[in-house]
């Protein structure tokens, strides 16, 4: 029996010692059970790192290497320029944190890029998608599997994408087909097969001691079932509609603008790493309708939930988002003639915003000398910076912006051979090495 269990853990780690590699190496000596398939870092206490690592107990293989394991790139190569925006789940993100709010800001950062890599929650808005046709559709643990020298992703549209759905009541089953009815008809997507799973894939959505979105889970074999029948066909792209539990006074808090991360985030993330660690495939997660009150509908929330608030099934963005998804190959696959693939060689810049750097991805860019932009007004209630964390800026490439307009100057910048500390008052004068 299959099974997700949330677990904290601290390692003593210095600031000369935050780096990926020596990071990994020591939680790996704790002998931890399961699969890490999410890691977060929540706090540091006495030079100690605290993490909350979401695990899975299986006898299956994952298919990538371990998140706990990093292949240094060799080379940097800038074409084509590539960049990734990450804005984590379940940090009420000021953009970002809500129904697909920060697809302008993608798709301006996606201008100064030959390809943009963004996880699904900055552009799933219910049934809006409107990131460009250069934004690359790469849920969280795929992202972190790229930045860590694992994958290789080659770009496409999708001709056709495998959906999931947990077995639920005829009429909101029926929500669901329409929905993907729709997506055939009017957006010509190819959707198969569609697999609804014999029992509930049960999933009670929490906050963690540190505030920010989690969950707990029954049924992930029930789910991995499903996947079992995916995994057969040539689909190489899946969406999951489970139900997820939300407290109905949590549910009213947060649709009446109370400062809180979206509830269902932390869930939907930890439920598509599980997936992505164990089938070849990019996954994202929408919420299956259980009580039509549920819908708000007549409910006036922030105007960056207007998408959830007009939307019943919550599937069609996802949809549209993994028709955008790349394929993924092992960075050690030979690709076929003419085929272009976008590995860690190629990533030129991550940004995200500035206290969400407790990640993977931020300690594996630092590592692999990847520039990271750091945004300084899109807020969270997660905060970690590089700062608490006592990073050496000297070593270091970090650049830090107000906004995503600026960040997308600084892409600019870096995509041309633009010095970005030429831009800036004042100059440093060059101090000669004299032999």
């Amino acid at each position: 029996m299959s099974k997700v269990f949330t677990k904290d853990f601290a390692i003593k780690c210095s600031p000369k010692q935050r780096v990926w590699s020596e990071i990994a190496h020591q939680i790996q000596e704790l002998g931890l059970p399961g699969v890490p398939i999410r890691l977060i870092l929540t706090a540091l206490r006495d030079q100690k790192l605290v993490f909350e690592c979401s695990f899975l107990e299986t006898d299956r293989k994952p298919v990538w290497p371990s998140l706990l394991d990093i292949r240094l790139r060799q080379i940097s190569s800038p074409k084509p320029f590539v960049a990734v925006n990450i804005i984590p789940t379940g940090v009420r993100a000021e953009i970002g944190g809500f129904a697909g709010d920060a697809t302008p800001s993608v798709n301006l950062l996606a201008k100064a890029c030959d390809y943009l890599v963004v996880n699904p929650n900055s552009v799933t808005a219910s049934d809006l998608y409107y990131a460009s046709d250069n934004v690359l559709y790469l849920e969280g643990n795929l992202i972190c599997h790229l930045l860590l020298g694992h994958t290789t992703l080659i770009p496409e549209t999708h001709t056709n994408i495998g959906v999931i759905i947990e077995k639920t009541e005829e009429k909101f089953l029926n929500n669901i087909l329409n929905a993907l009815n729709a997506l055939r008809t009017v957006g010509g997507i190819n959707i198969n097969p569609v697999v609804v799973t014999a029992g509930q894939v049960r999933t009670e959505c929490t906050f963690s001691p540190y505030g920010h979105a989690s969950g707990n889970f029954e049924g992930i074999d029930e789910l991995m079932r499903a996947l079992d029948i995916v995994s057969q066909t040539d689909t190489n792209a899946v969406a999951l509609s489970t139900t997820l539990f939300v407290e109905d006074e949590v549910r009213q808090q947060y649709y009446n603008k109370e400062l809180m991360p979206n509830p269902w985030g932390g869930a939907e993330a930890i439920m598509t790493h599980m997936t992505t660690n164990f089938y070849p495939f990019t996954a994202a997660h929408s919420p299956l309708l259980l009580d039509e009150a549920h819908t708000m509908f007549g409910t006036l929330g922030d105007p960056r939930d207007g998408a959830e608030l007009i939307s019943s099934a919550f599937i069609c963005s996802t949809l549209k988002g993994l028709a955008h998804s790349p394929r993924l190959a092992k960075f050690d696959t030979p690709l076929p003639s003419g085929c272009q693939g976008i590995s860690v060689e190629n990533v030129s810049a991550v940004v995200m915003p500035e206290s969400t750097v407790g990640n993977i991805p931020f300690f594996a860019a630092l590592e692999q000398n990847i520039p990271v932009i750091l945004v300084r007004d899109n807020r969270t209630q997660y905060e970690i910076t590089p700062s608490i964390l006592e990073i050496d800026h000297s070593r270091r490439k970090i650049y830090y912006v107000n906004s995503y307009m600026e960040a997308s100057g600084l892409l600019l910048a870096l995509r041309h051979g633009i010095a970005p500390e030429a831009t800036t008052r004042p100059i440093h004068p060059i101090k000669p090495l004299f032999l």
